[in-house]
This record gives C-alpha cells, structure tokens and sequence, in this order.
C-alpha cells in the first residue's frame, strides 16, 4: 500500500499553541480524514504525524507538508509574516508568525480547502 504522510509542525510551550496554529491543527485533522477516505479506494493509506517545537522556531512552526512537500511549493504560495498576537501571549515578547499568500489572499492559518488541494496533488505523485 501506498502513503501519503502528513506532518504538521508547531511551536507549543506545555501542551499549550497559538490560536493560528491551533486552527491549522483543526484544519488539519479534518483534512487527514477526508483525505484518507478518498485516497483508500487508490490503495493510498494516509498518516498524520504531529510535530512540536520548541519557543525559538517560530520561523518553522504552523507548517504542514506531505510526503516531505510544504503546502507552500505544492500550491505555489509565497511565505510571509505578520504579527500574532497569540504567539506574543504565548512566548512572551513580540512574534510575528509565518503566512502564506495565495492567489493574492493572505492565510494566517491554512484551511482545510488549501490542504485538502496540497494533499490531493501530492497524492498525484504517488
């Protein structure tokens, strides 16, 4: 069987995480099941590893990859950063967080449509 694996990486300090990447989470789990129920009929099984880092890779966090792909390169979106506000609750101090900008829209945390998008076209490759 094939597979397609996903992994999502943030920053969390105790089992706490921002709002942003609380929400990418939630995307995320979503996006895995539905993903997975239309990937099994190809004979393409689907994981979800979850990832935490540690307060000082703010730069890495809130991102999602398959099968070692971004969401970024696999959707061709350009990666920013703006303030959040939660991360600054959080870390303590000012933080801005990673974005993605897609099609002249600016995502502070990645809907489930975006990666259910990434995720389909890495599961092309397979």
């Amino acid at each position: 069987m094939r597979t397609l694996e996903i992994l999502w990486q943030r920053v969390t300090v105790g089992a706490e995480t921002c709002e942003r990447c609380g929400d990418t989470g939630a995307s995320v789990r979503r996006a895995a099941e539905q993903l997975a129920a239309e990937l099994a009929p190809r004979g393409i099984e689907v994981t979800l590893t979850e990832k935490t880092l540690p307060p000082f890779a703010v730069a890495e966090s809130n991102r999602v990859f398959f099968n070692g792909a971004a969401v970024e390169d696999l959707l061709g979106a350009a990666v920013g950063q703006n303030h959040c506000q939660s991360c600054c609750d959080l870390l303590g101090g000012q933080t801005d967080c990673r974005t993605l900008t897609l099609a002249g829209r600016e995502y502070e945390a990645l809907p489930e449509e975006l990666l259910l998008r990434a995720g389909r076209k890495a599961a092309e490759a397979l």
